[in-house]
């Protein structure tokens, strides 16, 4: 990224910031503790990030956190225009208002679940973001089971899209989304020897999984267990998020709050401590990786 692009990002990232900040201010004053603490929260974690990560010269991750922000800004937008055509603000509390707003989708038919499989496409081919943003409200609209349903359909029918763009587009695709340094490092772990540094880089949660697909294109792995993988792999962890984020096993009320605050707090501090290390993590992670690589290369020569 130029320093000129730097900037602008920057400059974009605090803007955005300020305008969730300043909408939630100005038309969501009605809504419950809870939601305005955590955008604001998020909003303010954002703007610092921001300039922690220009003047620290972590390109990627900037890019990353503006798209995250556009995102939240998005979110926002769509919460505020349905708050006032619907006419939210009559209603006494959150629940009632969420309430509300779940009739409405319903009322969609099949239109609502088809706009949200396209969501869980789009996640994985244009917007590489933590899939639990998109995966929660699907469970708290249609039920955790139907919603690990849909979100696996869009989310599968992604991977494809982003396996054959990666073996038909090559690296370009992948250098422009998260740099030549991060894909030339992938790209040599999935290497010829790079099933079970794929598999678990699936699982785990410091990997950008989504761009791992376009890797996947760009590698010898065939297609076949490509998608096996991904079959097996991606529904497990959707039911995961589904469940635990329709508050079927935590509640969103009563004992369920503050655990939910706790939860949200612990991975906060997480996130932080994760952006700050990132290298050191991923780079440990992966020199075990080619090391596992390295012993299965000896096995087969002996």
């Amino acid at each position: 990224m130029k320093k000129s692009s730097h900037i602008l990002v920057l400059i974009l990232n605090t803007l955005f910031c300020a305008v969730i900040i300043a909408a939630m201010a100005i038309f969501m004053n009605e809504w419950g503790v809870f939601l305005q603490t955590a955008v604001y929260a998020l909003s303010a974690l954002s703007l610092i990030l921001g300039f922690v990560f220009f003047f620290s010269g972590k390109d990627s991750l900037l890019k990353s956190l503006f798209v995250l922000t556009v995102c939240l800004f998005i979110f926002i937008a769509i919460i505020i225009t349905t708050n006032q055509v619907a006419h939210l603000d009559k209603y006494p509390d959150d629940s009632a208002k969420i309430e509300r707003i779940v009739e409405i989708i319903n009322s969609s038919g099949s239109f609502g679940k088809i706009v949200y499989i396209l969501l869980q496409v789009l996640q994985v081919v244009v917007l590489p973001l933590p899939a639990v943003i998109f995966y929660i409200p699907g469970a708290m609209i249609w039920g955790p089971l139907s919603a690990t349903i849909l979100a696996s359909i869009g989310v599968l029918t992604g991977c494809i899209i982003s396996f054959f763009v990666g073996r038909i587009f090559g690296k370009k695709v992948a250098i422009w989304i998260i740099g030549k340094e991060q894909t030339e490092k992938y790209c040599e772990i999935l290497g010829k020897n790079g099933k079970f540094p794929f598999v678990m880089m699936q699982i785990l949660p410091f990997f950008p999984d989504d761009i791992l697909c376009i890797i996947a294109g760009l590698s010898s792995m065939s297609f076949t267990f490509f998608i096996i993988s991904m079959t097996i792999i991606r529904p497990i962890i959707i039911a995961i998020y589904c469940f635990f984020g329709s508050g079927v096993i935590i509640p969103f009320s009563g004992w369920g709050i503050p655990v939910w605050i706790a939860i949200f707090a612990v991975i906060i501090v997480l996130s932080v401590l994760y952006f700050k290390n990132r290298e050191k993590i991923e780079n440990f992670i992966t020199r075990k990786f080619r090391k596992s690589d390295g012993k299965e290369k000896n096995e087969n020569k002996s």
